[in-house]
Parts: C-alpha cells; sequence; structure tokens
C-alpha cells in the first residue's frame, strides 16, 4: 500500500581547488613582502612586526620567529641596530622555542656579521657565545631539488638549508605556509 521511502545517504562535502592552484599567501604577507621590495621599510617593519605577533599568539613559532627576523632586516636598512638587534634576539629565541637550532644558528650568525659591520662588536661577541651553546648542527638531508628563491605566493624568500620539506620535492614557505615546488 504504502511504500517506504528510500533514504539517501548525505556524502561529505569535498572542497576542490580550481584549476589545481594553489591557495593564495594571506593578503597582508604580501603586503608586507611589496613594501619591502618597494624600499618603503618603516611600514615594512610595521607589518612584520604585527604579523609575527599574530603567528606567535597563534602558536605558529617558526612562522613568528620568520616575520621578526624579516622585521629585523627592516630595522637594519634603516640603520635602527637597536631595533634590529631586539628584533634579532626575539626571533632567534623564537627558533631555539620551536627546536629549529639550525635555523637559530644560520640567523644568529648573520646577525652577528651585521653586528660587526656596524662597529657592534661587544653584541656581536656575545651573540656568538649564546650560538656556541646552541646544539652540534646535524648532518644535512639529501638534496631533493632547488627551492625558487622567493615564494611564488607571497614573494617572501624561500631559503633550501632553512625551508621545512613537507615532501620528496615541495617545502612549506615559512612565511605564508603555501608549498612551494623544487625544480
Amino acid at each position: 500500500m504504502f511504500r517506504r521511502r528510500r533514504i539517501r545517504r548525505l556524502r561529505p562535502v569535498r572542497r576542490r581547488r580550481l584549476g589545481g592552484q594553489r591557495p593564495p599567501a594571506p593578503e597582508p604577507v604580501r603586503n608586507a613582502m611589496r613594501l619591502f621590495e618597494q624600499g618603503k621599510f618603516d611600514k615594512a617593519a610595521d607589518a612584520f612586526d604585527n604579523l609575527a605577533q599574530e603567528a606567535e599568539e597563534k602558536g605558529r613559532l617558526v612562522q613568528a620567529a620568520h616575520l621578526t627576523a624579516q622585521a629585523a632586516r627592516c630595522y637594519l636598512q634603516l640603520d635602527d641596530v637597536d631595533a634590529a638587534n631586539e628584533r634579532g634576539m626575539k626571533a632567534l629565541g623564537l627558533f631555539k622555542q620551536a627546536e629549529r637550532p639550525g635555523a637559530a644558528r644560520r640567523m644568529g650568525e648573520r646577525m652577528a656579521r651585521a653586528l660587526k659591520d656596524r662597529g657592534r662588536r661587544a653584541e656581536a661577541e656575545a651573540l656568538e657565545r649564546e650560538l656556541k651553546e646552541l646544539p652540534a648542527p646535524s648532518r644535512p638531508g639529501m638534496r631533493r631539488g632547488e627551492l625558487p628563491g622567493k615564494c611564488p605566493q607571497c614573494g617572501g624568500p624561500v631559503k633550501e638549508s632553512e625551508a621545512t620539506w613537507v615532501g620528496p620535492s615541495s617545502a612549506e614557505c615559512p612565511y605564508c605556509g603555501s608549498v612551494v615546488k623544487a625544480e
């Protein structure tokens, strides 16, 4: 008499990327990189500081460290060595907190060279003593291809030695988190 209605099962919704494209980098990161490239270092420094603070609050320590280091580079371009040193030390602490001693060592060595170049020998030597306390670097991993110099999404510098590899031929951008393919 009465037919029972057939119950349809709902399928989970799958999100597809349009045309296989990567999602765009966050606009604030792209804007900060653009300001840096245009030579507007004071505005770029503020933008990087704000982005770093947001990343740290969200628990993204490695991203916060890279953004803080970029703010330090801005202050160096402005010849504000005290602000650059302060940001650099904070970035160094964030790298240590994120258990990335290799990145901390490389950044600290660049900081020490910049401090020496600007006549801050005592601060550079104190930094070098602190770097000696870091664990010894582990042996380098196998080479997985060459990464482009800049992230295609946000324009941030991507260095092979500092990259977080997420696959056999792809690494994560330290600034925006997008995946960068090795060539």
